[in-house]
């Protein structure tokens, strides 16, 4: 039975694992995770099975602008097709709305159609492809989901 939780310190070796086979060159390097669990609590969530991580979601809130942000989601190869994406998403999703806020927003790679279904599914919204988004000449749609 998967059981999601917060992450912990010693989930970090593999979310970074997860992080760097579905991401490669453009995964986030361990330190940046390193300071990423130490700065998101609660927004850091895995889901876990028989004590191992099969995946991740990675939130961040701007209080100012009311806006809180997916900044990571990953699912190990072996535990694909069982739907802990979208899992993790709702689950991320729901801590996220404890925060006074506007919206959720996440960026997604325009041919990833799976992720762009979940999302959808989930309620979320995208704009048009920004082709330089992260200033690497890669493009991403940005989607939102209002929260009342």
């Amino acid at each position: 039975m998967v059981n999601f939780r917060k992450a912990a310190l010693t989930d970090l070796e593999s979310i970074i694992a997860i992080e760097k086979k579905i991401f490669g060159s453009g995964s986030y390097p361990a330190f940046v995770v390193r300071q990423l669990f130490d700065v998101s609590g609660h927004y850091f969530i895995v889901a876990e099975e028989d004590n191992q991580i099969l995946g991740y979601a990675l939130g961040a809130v701007n209080t100012k602008q009311k806006q809180a942000w997916v900044l990571s989601l990953g699912v190990s190869e072996k535990a694909r097709g069982r739907g802990l994406g979208k899992q993790l998403t709702e689950q991320l999703i729901e801590v996220l709305k404890t925060e006074d806020l506007k919206e959720i927003a996440l960026t997604v790679f325009p041919e990833n159609k799976a992720a762009i279904k979940i999302y959808k599914d989930l309620g979320f919204e995208g704009s048009p492809v920004l082709n330089n988004y992260f200033l690497d000449n890669e493009a991403r749609i940005v989607m939102t989901l209002a929260v009342n």
